[in-house]
């Protein structure tokens, strides 16, 4: 007599209490960690908000704490070796070294930090390249990788998320975005008369210079802004927010232009300034001043049923225009109100599911918010200056064939 015995085998993991992940949290319909509001991951504490301090970021620190190292995701000071190439068809092609700070979004870039510890590559690629050369950003990252042994560390980078530490390879310098376009040669088209450039500080004195649509919904309480007048004339525009090193920026910039500014503070600007954008317009201005930006960060999640149930996750670090999915429903939470922003593709469910856990987030918020914080719903291609205002460089034309199907 045989007996047909069969051996499963079972992979178990042990989790201690509080360091549970997503993965085993997403089974428990209504889990909530110790000390956090119901369905996100961040509160704000009662009575402490006036205790929050700025804390400058100090880079020398890095060589002495690892933890320090990895919460700012800086490996160093950036005083290492920094070699740039431009991707083109024919392969990689050195980029001056007077340049390395400015980049165009029409173009890829291919960046070798080397280190006392390693070396890192990053793959710049901008919101507005191809896909061709997207594919070839990424062919000829790895082919570096193999001529230096496959021992670099490779870190893909999208126009808007650089990491601090990549920001700090340009000393002191800001990293400059142009509008479009491109730097190779031929292909690089006389810029506009008018251009408008948006600063804003990314850890401690750096910070990122994105050139933007010449327009008043552009500006930014919280942020300086440089504007170039056709006849080399330009103002230097501060907004009630901005810090002292975006205001720098901004300077910097109108030297970079060989342009003469003027600087003025927002409420006190000229009409031929109104004049050079196109006219006197919305913009963003709720949380104004820096200090509430700091002890209320913008926060934004996704929201999305594509598993079979509905979850929200946070978008991690900053976020850019390019985190808002068409085919999800996103929440974008700052603090004096809650945007329910719905993709083109969003699927009914999620649309109703986004609206009811917005509700439901402020109402558990355990941190004194308002109950009756305003929840405001927009969608794909007709977002006002209040919700754009909170992604640097907003991108107006990105959806202009948008089809609203909703």
């Amino acid at each position: 007599m045989f007996l047909d015995v069969k051996l499963i085998v079972l992979q178990i993991q042990v989790l201690p209490e509080g360091g549970e992940t997503p993965m085993f949290k997403q089974f428990f319909l209504s889990w909530k960690d110790k000390h956090e509001s119901e369905g996100f991951g961040k509160v704000f504490v009662t009575g402490r908000i006036a205790k929050i301090q700025q804390v400058e970021f100090d880079a020398s620190k890095l060589h002495e704490s690892h933890h320090m190292a990895a919460q700012y995701n800086m490996v160093d000071d950036g005083s290492g070796e920094t070699q740039i190439w431009r991707v083109e068809s024919s392969g990689r092609v050195p980029v001056d070294p007077k340049t390395y700070n400015q980049f165009y979004s029409g173009d890829c870039y291919i960046i070798l930090y080397t280190y006392r510890k390693g070396q890192i590559i990053y793959t710049w690629q901008g919101a507005s390249c191809s896909l061709h050369e997207l594919t070839t950003s990424a062919y000829l990252t790895v082919e570096l990788d193999r001529s230096l042994g496959m021992s670099a560390v490779q870190v893909r980078v999208c126009q808007g998320k650089e990491p601090p530490h990549l920001l700090s390879l340009f000393k002191s310098k800001p990293l400059i975005v142009f509008k479009s376009g491109s730097s190779r040669l031929g292909h690089h088209a006389p810029p506009p008369p008018t251009r408008l450039f948006q600063v804003r500080r990314n850890l401690s004195t750096i910070t990122r210079i994105a050139e933007v649509d010449v327009s008043a919904a552009s500006l930014n309480s919280n942020d300086a802004f440089m504007l170039k007048m056709a006849d080399r004339r330009g103002y230097l525009w501060v907004g009630k927010g901005a810090s002292e090193e975006e205001e720098k920026g901004a300077e910097y910039m109108s030297k970079e232009l060989n342009c003469s500014s003027k600087r003025i503070m927002e409420g006190n600007e000229p009409a031929n300034f109104w004049a050079a954008l196109g006219g006197k317009k919305k913009y963003q201005t709720s949380g104004g001043l820096e200090s509430q930006t700091m002890a209320h960060p913008p926060r934004l999640f996704g929201c999305s049923n594509k598993t079979g149930r509905f979850i929200i996750e946070e978008v991690p670090g900053e976020f850019t225009q390019e985190d808002l999915a068409e085919d999800d429903v996103m929440l974008l939470d700052v603090w004096d109100q809650v945007f329910v922003w719905i993709g083109v593709d969003a699927n009914q469910q999620e649309k109703t599911e986004s609206v009811r856990s917005a509700k439901q987030y402020i109402e558990t918020d355990p941190s004194g918010r308002d109950k009756e914080t305003p929840v405001v719903v927009v969608r794909q291609g007709h977002e006002p200056p209040t919700f754009t205002g909170w992604f640097l460089a907003w991108d107006s034309t990105r959806w202009e064939s948008v089809n609203t199907r909703l």
